[in-house]
């Protein structure tokens, strides 16, 4: 499945290379993406300047983003075409990887659940739509979670930022001792995302090498584009 989902963002970049996307909604989503990123950082701390944004593009498959050679890009669902909620949804998801990246199977229960917490509030400020699940068992346990966190502070992971930029990588101890983060919140939220609940950290390795690899291509082929 995942192997499909990366062949079919190579496959939107190819089309963009040739001329078969509309250019126009790939602006219009950078500028909300831009308008996102503000307020995201607003709330939780700045992003890594270094780090190039490509303007979003629409896959055939699940959204997410690629990463690599200091320039990184969303991908969108073909839903997001005609449903402005869902590409908001989408955007403002991944708008918070966009803050500290990491590798593919790096990120924390912290860092979706935040993703997941920030994207419903957006969604729902924006458009008006309560969003209570996402329909995936992980996504929702790890929103719950950062709701509990930030429930008294909104600014908490800003503040835990200034001491560990990158969100995967707050651990613990900071969580504790800076945070007064309960200790079991704590644990759970710095936990491995992909591998918590059951997952393996082997497929989780042997998954990113090949991943790795598909991304290399994929991004040589949007180095000849961008």
């Amino acid at each position: 499945m995942r192997l499909m989902e990366e062949l079919l963002r190579i496959e939107a970049d190819v089309k963009a290379f040739v001329g078969l996307s509309d250019r126009s909604l790939e602006r219009a989503l950078k500028q909300e993406l831009l308008e996102i990123l503000e307020e995201a950082e607003f709330l939780f701390g700045p992003r890594d300047p270094s780090i190039e944004l490509l303007e979003p593009r629409i896959s055939e498959k699940s959204y997410g983003q690629g990463y690599g050679g200091r320039k990184i890009r969303i991908y969108l669902t073909s839903r997001s075409k005609n449903e402005p909620w869902v590409a908001s949804y989408e955007l403002s998801h991944e708008a918070i990887h966009m803050l500290s990246p990491v590798s593919w199977g790096q990120a924390t229960v912290l860092e979706e659940g935040l993703a997941t917490y920030f994207s419903f509030k957006y969604v729902n400020r924006v458009h008006g739509i309560q969003l209570t699940t996402t329909g995936r068992r992980k996504y929702d346990a790890a929103q719950r979670g950062v709701s509990s966190l930030l429930s008294e502070n909104q600014f908490l992971i800003k503040e835990l930022r200034v001491h560990q930029p990158v969100i995967s990588k707050i651990d613990e101890k900071l969580m504790v001792e800076v945070g007064n983060v309960e200790p079991s919140l704590a644990k759970f939220l710095c936990s491995d995302f992909e591998t918590h609940g059951g997952g393996s950290r082997l497929e989780t390795t042997l998954w990113k090498e090949f991943s790795d690899g598909a991304r290399n291509i994929a991004t040589g082929l949007r180095s000849i584009w961008d």
